[in-house]
């Protein structure tokens, strides 16, 4: 066994003292100095170059039902990270490979050979790995391709059109010969949901959703939704539903305005129009189709070596010490497409 760094580190890590209500707050987390030694059985050493921040954390952070387990008190948490092997005797892991692991919030991880995946295309930067080209960009190639099945000449609504997902969303359905029409939190992000290819774009702070949807459409002459790619919930998507045309498709994917609620949000008051329109509404987890991971991969690398997907990614700085900020100023929409930390230089 051969290694790139010493056999014994000290790293640091970030965990969760308390569950947080409502908003996370400082007090719930702490980064703790500790060491980390060899690598069991099985295991190998990682050197972490970026984690993601994601809104789903916040929902593993407070402890109650949802679709991931909830952190535990007094661990360290986890995030998709993307990082170089430093000690390995696994020879599909070779030490210097690039690979992916859910062992982020840290410096350094001990993974399981079977927790950790090499990347495919290796040759991209690793950031690419955790935004488009990873758990963001497949969410959006799913709720596209396989939920709202997207076709040439379809009106598409993204929200959240500057997010991580969604500002991949809002590509891909152009890529597919849809008319976007695209919401976001910032005229900045307005404009940058256009330079991606929206052909009109709203901010959801300017007034009743149902008033600035209507207008949009009207400015690009359509009278009804065929898709709404939904990260927001709320306002946006009863909104979008008194809009729809027969046989729409809603794609649930998120809904971020709920997020750090500590009462029960209400639902849409108009889910009788899914009745009217014989309109499909599916929520989707990403879990659910692994299986077309390589599709998915092959078709982004080459979109993206083509120049034809425009990654959209925020890094925050500090590393490691700004993990925490980092996370609480994503959840408060100060990231523009995917929020990423980086832990260590890229290789």
């Amino acid at each position: 066994m051969t290694d790139i760094a010493v056999t014994e580190l000290v790293h640091r890590e970030w965990v969760l003292r308390a569950r947080p209500s409502g908003r996370p707050l400082p007090t719930d987390v702490e980064l703790i100095e500790t060491t980390l030694g060899e690598p069991a059985l099985g295991q190998v050493r990682v050197r972490n170059l970026v984690m993601s921040v994601e809104p789903y954390m916040r929902g593993r952070m407070g402890g109650g039902a949802s679709y991931a387990e909830p952190y535990e008190l007094d661990a360290p948490m986890l995030a998709p990270t993307v990082g170089v092997v430093s000690r390995s005797d696994r020879s599909e892991l070779p030490i210097g490979s690039l690979v992916l692991h859910d062992y982020g919030w840290r410096t350094e991880s001990l993974v399981d050979a079977d927790d950790c995946r090499r990347l495919r295309h290796d040759d991209l930067p690793a950031a690419l790995h955790l935004s488009a080209l990873g758990i963001p960009g497949m969410t959006a190639w799913v709720g596209i391709d396989r939920i709202a099945q997207v076709r040439n000449g379809d009106v598409v609504f993204v929200s959240s059109a500057a997010g991580a997902v969604g500002s991949i969303a809002v590509q891909l359905a152009k890529q597919r010969g849809a008319v976007v029409i695209a919401s976001a939190g910032s005229p900045e992000k307005v404009e940058l949901a256009k330079e991606l290819g929206a052909d009109t774009a709203f901010d959801y702070h300017e007034g009743p959703a149902k008033d600035l949807l209507r207008t949009a459409m009207d400015e690009i002459g359509a009278t009804a939704l065929d898709v709404y790619f939904d990260n927001v919930g709320g306002q946006q998507l009863e909104a979008a539903i008194r809009v729809l045309a027969d046989h729409a498709r809603i794609a649930l994917c998120g809904m971020i305005s709920v997020y750090n609620s500590a009462e029960p949000v209400p639902g849409p008051s108009n889910l009788l129009k899914l009745i009217w329109r014989r309109a499909r509404m599916e929520g989707f987890l990403l879990a659910d189709h692994l299986h077309a991971r390589e599709e998915f991969e092959d078709e982004m690398a080459a979109l993206l070596r083509d120049g034809r997907i425009r990654p959209v990614h925020t890094e925050f700085p500090g590393g490691i010490a700004g993990a925490w900020n980092a996370f609480v100023g994503m959840l408060d929409g100060a990231a523009t497409g995917k929020a990423l930390v980086p832990l260590a230089p890229s290789i």
